[in-house]
Parts: C-alpha cells; sequence; structure tokens
C-alpha cells in the first residue's frame, strides 16, 4: 500500500473530474449506476470495432504512448507545468472532437506518469486498487474506487468509479510498462458516456482505448 503513496497516484485524483466535483447527494449513486461494494457484477465495457483503416495515429516520443483515433478528431499535447504537475507527469494528451451545439470539447484525456514500472510494481499496485470500491460514507459522499479491470495493450488496467455533484465517472488506470490515467472529459448533459460501462457511441471512445499501445523508448 505505500506505493499508493506516491505522488503519481494522486495525478488521477488531482486532475479527475471526481475530485473537482466532489459532495454528491445520496441519489447520484443510484441515477448514475455507478456500481457499489455490493453491485459489482455486470460488463466493464461494451466492445466497440468501430477502428477503421483510414483512423490517424497518435505516437509520444517522450514516453512512448501511442493510440488510433477518427480523422474527424484531432489530438492536443498539454504541458504538465499548466497543471503543476511536471515533477510527476511526462504526458499529458487530449483528444478532442466537435458535438452538436459543443464544437471542439474534449472527449478523453491521458495523463502519464513519469518512468517506467516493472511487472512486480504493476501487480502490487493492481492487487491494492482492486481492493478499492465506490462506497457512500453516510453523508452522502462517494469515494472513488475500482469496479474491475480490462487488457489493454495485452496488460491489465484498472477500471475505477467515483462520484461528483452532477454524476459519477470511470476513470482507466494503466499501470504497465506506463502508468497512465484515461478519463473522460465530456461535458456534463452527456454524462452517460461518463458513466460505466466503457462504450462506443457518438464517439468511439472504446474503440479508441482498444488501440492504446506503449512503444519503445530511446532516450
Amino acid at each position: 500500500m505505500d506505493r499508493l503513496r506516491h505522488p503519481t497516484f494522486l495525478i488521477a485524483f488531482a486532475l479527475g473530474v471526481v475530485s473537482l466535483f466532489w459532495l454528491p447527494s445520496r441519489s447520484v449513486l443510484a441515477q448514475s449506476g455507478c456500481p457499489t461494494e455490493g453491485n459489482l457484477g455486470g460488463p466493464l465495457a461494451w466492445r466497440g470495432d468501430a477502428a477503421e483503416t483510414n483512423w490517424l495515429t497518435y505516437r509520444n516520443a517522450k514516453n512512448g504512448l501511442s493510440f488510433r483515433y477518427p480523422p474527424t478528431m484531432w489530438v492536443k499535447d498539454r504541458d504538465p507545468a499548466s497543471f503543476h504537475f511536471d515533477n510527476v507527469a511526462d504526458v499529458i494528451v487530449d483528444v478532442m472532437g466537435d458535438a452538436p451545439h459543443n464544437p471542439n470539447i474534449i472527449l478523453i484525456r491521458f495523463i502519464c506518469a513519469r518512468g517506467q514500472k516493472t511487472p512486480e510494481m504493476a501487480v502490487a499496485n493492481a492487487r491494492a486498487l482492486l481492493k478499492t470500491y465506490p462506497k457512500e460514507d453516510g453523508t452522502g459522499r462517494v469515494s472513488s474506487g475500482a469496479i474491475g479491470s480490462l487488457q489493454i495493450d495485452g496488460h491489465e488496467a484498472i477500471v475505477s468509479c467515483g462520484c461528483g455533484r452532477a454524476a459519477c465517472q470511470w476513470t482507466l488506470r494503466t499501470l504497465q510498462p506506463r502508468e497512465c490515467i484515461i478519463l473522460p472529459r465530456i461535458p456534463p448533459e452527456r454524462y452517460t458516456y461518463n458513466n460505466p460501462p466503457l462504450r462506443d457511441a457518438e464517439f468511439p471512445l472504446l474503440s479508441i482505448i482498444d488501440t492504446v499501445h506503449f512503444e519503445s523508448v530511446t532516450r
């Protein structure tokens, strides 16, 4: 559990939408469908197969992160220093798109920690994270916790859920070879995208995530 106190672990909480919109009402959990400790069943993802040959490829030279995305979307690299995370994160990337009445919005954000994780560290972190669950604390607050895992680039990635004022939201955390937080940033009126399970619909978010790959980096 000591590893969870490392500054990179705080990225998920400091930059996640959940931590920005805390203090939900008791009804939020039931209305949004965010799984609880006693309700962890059901699919974690609606598998998408939307990736096409004409999709573009993003590659980051710093940490080897790559993924594919539709030509109707675009990617913006962010400066970690502007988020005050230059000491713990080396890559922040937004996948952008246009929605009706919401042009130029962020669809997914990738936040990748510095350094590379060994398989042993990744396994220890996964076990620790999977022992956490979304829980109400008696005051209507819902903590962020793991609800399961998915395979990303051949490795286990942890799916978590937490609640804010308006709704609950999933986050996905890769643990090896790079530790990255992947989270939706879609506006509140489209919150069904942000609730579990991960999915494809108007935007092929799941299909983009399915293409995530970490290439070798020579420094």
